[in-house]
C-alpha cells in the first residue's frame, strides 16, 4: 500500500518528466473489466495506467486518458484521497465529452467513498449532456441518490433513483432500482407522502407517492387495500412500479398485519413505580379511545408492581386468551420475565434488557438515554464539529449518558476535548465550568507571571478555544442554571446540545428563557410536531392523571398500543418506518424499537423545532 501511494505522488511530481516508454504488450484491463475485479487488480491496474500516463512516447490527450483510467481504477480501492489527488492532474480541456463525465463522476464517487455527500452534490451539479453515454446518466442518478440518503434527504433520493430508472435496461438493475426507490419513500410518513404530490396524474413521481401512501396504511387488511390499489391503477395506468410490488403490500396487509382480540397490560399499578405504570396504562386507554369502536380489543390490566408477580401475571394473561402483551416497565420486571423459556405469546417490553439477543417473541421498546445521547453525537457531526466538551451529573446516570456519547461520537471520528462532571444538587456550578473551559489554568498563568513580574496586571481570563460544543446531560433545574453560567464564564458563544431531559415537557417561557439556544433532542409528543396520531394527545388529556415529568410515559403507552398491528411489519421490512409520538421507529434485528428523534432549540424561552442538518463538508471519514 505504502507503494502504491508513492508511485501516486511521484506520477502527480513528475507528470512531465521523460521516463523509459512502458511495455505495451501488457496493457491493463479496460474500466468495464474493473468494476468486478478484486480490490488487488484494481491497484495493479491503477499502477499500470499510472506508468502509461507517465510515459512521454504516447500523445498527451493519450495520456490524460491514461491518468483517468488510473484514477477511476484507485477508485474502487480504500484509496478516495489519491484518487481525488490525481484528479487534480488530468486538464479536463484535453479529454472528450464523455471522458469529462466520467471525470465529474469519478470525483463525486471518491466524495462519497468519504462520506461528504455535500461536496458529492456539489461534483454533480451539473448534469451531463442528454447525449451521455446511459452508464454515465444512470452512475450520475444512482450516485446523487446515495448522497441525498446520506444527507437524510428520501425524498430527493426517491427522485434520483426515478430519474436513473430511465436509463436502466437489464431487469435485475431496474428491480434492484426499484427496491431501493421504495426504500426511500419508505422513511417518509404518510402524511408527508401526501403533501408532496404536487404535479397531478399521469406524473411518474407522484405515482410513486401515491403508492408508497397507499402502503403506509397496513393496518388495512387486503380486502380494503386491493380497491385503494385498483384506483391507483386507473389513475396511473403506465407507472412502471413492478408489480411484485404491489404483490407485497397485499401479502403483507394479509399476512403479517396483527389483528388482536385481546390485549394484556402488565404494569406497576401500586409501589414505587405506581405513577410511571399509570402514565402507559393511561398512553394506552387514550389510544383504544381513539380507535373506531368496531376496531376496539378487549384489554385487560394485570398489576405487577413486584418482580415476583410478573410471571404469574404474564401466565394468567395468556390462560385468559391474550394473543398480544405490554410489559413489564421497570427493568427488575422485564429481567423476571425472561426467566420464562417460551413465549407463546406476542410481548413488548418496555425496558431494556440485560440480554445479549430477546427470545423469540420478544419485543422491546423504551426511552433509552442512552439512545438520546447517540444521536446527540450524530447531530453534532453534521453541524461539522469535531471537538466535544462532556458535561454530565457525578452518579450511574451520568456515566450512562457519558458513556454512550463518548462512543458515538469516536465512532464518528470525533474528539473529547474534556469530560466534566458536576454535583446536580448545587446551584453554582462555576467549579465544573472554570475546569471544562481552562479557566483555572489562565488564572494559574496570570499568578505565574504576577509573581514574576512583580507589580500588578492587567488580566483578563481566556477559555479554552479548542471546544467546538458542550454535551449536556442535564433535567431542566440545572440546565436553565448552566447555560446563563457558561455566558458568564465568556462561552455564550460556545453551542450547547442535550438531551430531552433538560425540557421538562410543559411550555415554561421565563423559565427556559435562560436556556435559550441549546439545542436538544426530544419525542414529537414533547414537542407537540405533527404525527399521523397527534389527536390522542387531546384524548389524554381528559383521561389521564399523569403530570408534566411523565408525559413522555404517556407517548410510550400510546405507542405501545399503535404498534400492535404493524410490529410483524416492521420486522419483515427493516426499511419501514412507524411515525410514532416517542418518535419515527423502526425495527433492528435484535427486535428492538429504535427512535429517531426530532430536534428543538430554545429561542425566547420556547422550544422550537428544528429541521435536519446537512452542513458536514470537509471530507473526513466517520
Amino acid at each position: 500500500m505504502k507503494t502504491f501511494c508513492l508511485l501516486v505522488c511521484f506520477v502527480l511530481f513528475a507528470a512531465g518528466c521523460a521516463t523509459p516508454p512502458a511495455d505495451r504488450s501488457a496493457q491493463p484491463p479496460s474500466r468495464a473489466a474493473l468494476s468486478t475485479a478484486p480490490e488487488g487488480d484494481h491497484q495493479k491496474a491503477a499502477l499500470a495506467y499510472l506508468r502509461l500516463a507517465n510515459d512521454p512516447s504516447y500523445p498527451d490527450a493519450e495520456r490524460q486518458q491514461f491518468r483517468l483510467q488510473a484514477a477511476e481504477a484507485m477508485s474502487y480501492t480504500q484509496q478516495a484521497t489519491q484518487a481525488l489527488q490525481l484528479t487534480e492532474s488530468i486538464d479536463p480541456t484535453k479529454l472528450g465529452q464523455d471522458a469529462q463525465t466520467r471525470l465529474q463522476l469519478l470525483k463525486a464517487r471518491a466524495w462519497y467513498a468519504l462520506r461528504n455527500a455535500e461536496r458529492t452534490l456539489q461534483m454533480l451539479a451539473i448534469t451531463p449532456p442528454s447525449q451521455s453515454a446511459n452508464e454515465l446518466l444512470d452512475e450520475y442518478h444512482r450516485l446523487r441518490g446515495l448522497a441525498y440518503t446520506q444527507l437524510g434527504n428520501h425524498l430527493e433520493a426517491a427522485r434520483e433513483y426515478v430519474w436513473r430508472g430511465h436509463y436502466l435496461f437489464d431487469e435485475k438493475a431496474l428491480t434492484d432500482n426499484q427496491q431501493q426507490l421504495w426504500h426511500e419513500l419508505g422513511q417518509l410518513s404518510a402524511e408527508a407522502l401526501r403533501a408532496l404530490r404536487h404535479a397531478p396524474p399521469p406524473d411518474e413521481f407522484s405515482g410513486w407517492l401515491a403508492l408508497a401512501e397507499i402502503s403506509k396504511q397496513y393496518q388495512l387488511g387486503p380486502s380494503e387495500l386491493q380497491p385503494l390499489i385498483e384506483d391507483w391503477h386507473l389513475t396511473y395506468p403506465w407507472h412502471p412500479a413492478e408489480q411484485s410490488i404491489i404483490d407485497n403490500m397485499l401479502r403483507r396487509s394479509d399476512q403479517l398485519v396483527l389483528q388482536a382480540k385481546q390485549i394484556a397490560l402488565l404494569l406497576p399499578l401500586s409501589g414505587r413505580f405506581a405513577n410511571a405504570g399509570k402514565a402507559v396504562r393511561d398512553g394506552v386507554l387514550a389510544a383504544y379511545y381513539h380507535t373506531p369502536a368496531e376496531q376496539r380489543v378487549d384489554i385487560r390490566i394485570h398489576d405487577t408492581a413486584e418482580p415476583a408477580q410478573v410471571l404469574p401475571a404474564y401466565a394468567q394473561a395468556v390462560e385468559d386468551g391474550a394473543d398480544f402483551i405490554i410489559g413489564p416497565l421497570n427493568k427488575e420486571s422485564v429481567a423476571a420475565l425472561l426467566e420464562r423459556h417460551s413465549f407463546p405469546v406476542t410481548t413488548l417490553i418496555l425496558n431494556a434488557s440485560d440480554h445479549t439477543s430477546l427470545p423469540e417473541n420478544i419485543y422491546q421498546l423504551d426511552l433509552a438515554p442512552e439512545e438520546e445521547a447517540a444521536q446527540v453525537a450524530e447531530r453534532a457531526w453534521l453541524h461539522a464539529y469535531n471537538q466535544a466538551a462532556i458535561l454530565v451529573p457525578k452518579g450511574e446516570w451520568g456515566e450512562r449518558l457519558a458513556q454512550a456519547f463518548s462512543q458515538r461520537w469516536q465512532e464518528l471520528g470525533g474528539k473529547i476535548a474534556s469530560q466534566i462532571y458536576y454535583d446536580a444538587k448545587e446551584n453554582d456550578f462555576a467549579q465544573p465550568l472554570r475546569r471544562m473551559l481552562n479557566l483555572d489554568l489562565s488564572s494559574a498563568r496570570q499568578q505565574q507571571v504576577r509573581s514574576v513580574v512583580k507589580r500588578k496586571i492587567y488580566f483578563e481570563p481566556r477559555r479554552r478555544q479548542d471546544i467546538d460544543f458542550v454535551f449536556l446531560a442535564a433535567f431542566p433545574r440545572q440546565a436553565r442554571l448552566i447555560r446563563p453560567q457558561l455566558r458568564f464564564h465568556r462561552a455564550s458563544d460556545l453551542p450547547v446540545l442535550a438531551t430531552s431531559h433538560v425540557y421538562s415537557g410543559a411550555i415554561s417561557k421565563e423559565l427556559d428563557r435562560d436556556m435559550d439556544d441549546i439545542i436538544f433532542a426530544d419525542m414529537p409528543w414533547a414537542l407537540k410536531t405533527t404525527t399521523p396520531n397527534q389527536g390522542i394527545r387531546e384524548d389524554s388529556l381528559k383521561l389521564s392523571i399523569a403530570d408534566n415529568s411523565l408525559q413522555r410515559l404517556l407517548a410510550l403507552g400510546v405507542d405501545s398500543y399503535n404498534l400492535i398491528s404493524v410490529l410483524k411489519v416492521l420486522e419483515e421490512y427493516p426499511y419501514e418506518r412507524f411515525q410514532g409520538e416517542t418518535g419515527t421507529l423502526h425495527l433492528n434485528a435484535q427486535r428492538q424499537l429504535q427512535r429517531q428523534l426530532s430536534w428543538a432549540q430554545f429561542k425566547g424561552g420556547l422550544p422550537q423545532a428544528l429541521q435536519q442538518v446537512n452542513t458536514r463538508d470537509d471530507g473526513e471519514q466517520p
